[in-house]
């Protein structure tokens, strides 16, 4: 994704557009139109070739949502986006999946949590070649250490979650990613350890991985901006 963003901005509630478009300001990032509705959204892409990132509200209160958006930017002109949602709007947030958005960032969020969106966004890189061979009953499984979406330490256990299955296995969540030695595993709780490629949202108290909220602890959160602030 490109630094010089020009992000277009569709919200259809006026504080929510104006104190999101205030805090990309201030970090720096370039608003380059904001619209409250679809009709306004696709005229301003139309005529501004310059706008290459998209900030969507999921839910307008029109016939046409940001989906609809999001399918013609998917069709026509292929820029990133990332979805404006609130984490109680399930059914949404599962059915804007299937338009492969970047993120989603979370009602209500701050600025911290903006600014680790789009870092994530910025510095999730392609790692689809390490591998670990696991034990899953009898069998030994080798493992894509991409297709990890997170891990949960259980007493002597460690529960691994992939997006197809969970593997549990006797290790401690230390040892593991001590053996693993891979910088996209990050641990954000004394429990928890997860993937940056497949966080899509961050606030203050968890991560959203799928529907998933995963805890994030204060002290780990630093650590999860210091990963991508520097």
């Amino acid at each position: 994704m490109q630094t010089n963003l020009n992000i277009l901005i569709v919200e259809d509630e006026l504080l929510i557009a104006e104190m999101l478009k205030e805090m990309l300001l201030d970090l720096g990032y370039n608003v380059f139109a904001t619209a409250k509705n679809y009709d306004t959204a696709l005229s301003i892409l139309k005529e501004q070739n310059e706008i290459n990132f998209a900030i969507l509200d999921i839910n307008l209160n029109e016939a046409k949502t940001g989906k609809d958006i999001a399918t013609l930017i998917r069709e026509e002109y292929d820029i990133p986006f990332i979805f404006l949602t609130s984490y109680s709007d399930k059914k949404n947030i599962l059915e804007a999946a299937q338009l492969k958005p970047e993120a989603y960032l979370v009602k209500p969020f701050n600025k911290t949590d903006l600014l680790t969106t789009l870092e994530i966004i910025k510095n999730r890189r392609t790692n689809t070649q390490k591998s670990i061979i696991i034990k899953d009953g009898r069998l030994q499984v080798k493992l894509l250490v991409s297709s990890i979406q997170w891990i949960k330490s259980e007493n002597i256990y460690i529960e691994i979650i992939t997006q197809e299955k969970m593997y549990v296995v006797r290790n401690s969540l230390d040892k593991f990613l001590e053996e693993l030695n891979d910088d996209f595993l990050l641990r954000i709780h004394r429990s928890y350890a997860v993937n940056l490629n497949h966080i899509k949202a961050v606030n203050g108290q968890y991560v959203l991985i799928g529907s998933d909220k995963i805890p994030l602890s204060r002290k780990y959160r630093d650590e999860l901006l210091e990963q991508f602030v520097k």
